[in-house]
């Protein structure tokens, strides 16, 4: 996944080219153009982050043979003017009292099926809808659910420096004293190791031992980790803006014969899962492996 950071590596032709891509995928599934508000998607194609997320409305459009357009309110245009993917669109600006729908809606076609973030506010979709009756939209994820997923080179290479931060953190963290202390504290030393791995970050810090290894979402407390105890890590930040998102389980102080059993069944089945992971496999496949 990506994250809300753009990465200095990025230049103005890298987003370009994104925006370019995306208005010919939508043009390919039959839209219109696209509408991309605040979010993931939004910084992917121009490395812009609004400073905080409001009620006023910013979007951009984006359709093939065109122009890029970023319609902001006046009073963030100086913050999207410095986005690395800036100079490469054109900027709209309008100002409080003003309708920022008409203002959109001019730049639409008026009966067009549109893509827009699923993230997109409902006041913001509603006030589209009102000022062009004649338009409809589908969700990116529902129309173009691979626009993000398919990763180039150097998006590649910033997911496995995430990970192998996260891994490093994993092996300094097995070296930090379990038994007798709290879940927070441990949770803390990972999230002190996760920074010093290279996350600028750090999003989760799930640390459950004992009997609160079973919840998936258990919030790290004052339980005392005890001696015999296994230990569910789940873990994860951002580097340089791309995730990390790490699950781990270790036990403290030797298995039982019965422990060690389950640990070998589920690492035979993740094993097979591994195995049965080829170009055209059916997710299922996999599963049933």
């Amino acid at each position: 996944m990506t994250g809300s950071t753009p990465h200095a590596s990025f230049t103005a032709d890298d987003y370009k080219a994104r925006m370019e891509r995306a208005a010919r995928q939508a043009a390919g599934a039959g839209l219109a153009g696209l509408l991309v508000a605040p979010g993931p998607d939004l910084v992917w194609l121009t490395g812009y982050t609004p400073t905080a997320v409001t009620e006023r409305l910013t979007l951009l459009v984006l359709a093939a043979g065109r122009d890029p357009v970023l319609v902001v309110p006046t009073l963030e245009a100086p913050d999207a003017e410095r986005a690395p993917g800036a100079s490469t669109l054109t900027l709209r600006d309008w100002t409080d009292g003003k309708d920022p729908y008409a203002a959109t809606a001019a730049l639409l076609d008026t009966a067009g099926r549109f893509g827009i973030s699923d993230n997109t506010w409902a006041m913001h979709l509603l006030g589209l809808q009102q000022a062009l009756p004649g338009t409809s939209y589908a969700s990116l994820t529902e129309a173009l659910p691979m626009l993000r997923a398919v990763k180039d080179a150097a998006e590649l290479q910033l997911l496995a420096a995430a990970g192998a931060a996260a891994d490093a953190a994993f092996e300094e963290i097995r070296a930090v004293p379990f038994a007798g202390r709290r879940e927070s504290d441990v949770a803390a030393d990972l999230a002190a190791l996760l920074r010093r791995s290279g996350h600028s970050q750090v999003d989760f810090t799930i640390v459950a031992s004992g009997p609160n290894g079973a919840n998936p979402h258990h919030e790290a407390d004052d339980r005392v980790i005890e001696r015999g105890d296994m230990v569910v890590l789940d873990f994860g930040g951002l580097v340089d803006g791309y995730g990390s998102d790490t699950s781990r389980t270790v036990h403290v102080g030797e298995p039982s014969d019965e422990e060690r059993r389950v640990h070998d069944l589920v690492r035979e089945a993740q094993e097979a899962g591994f195995r049965a992971v080829r170009p055209d496999a059916a997710c299922q496949e996999v599963d049933r492996a």
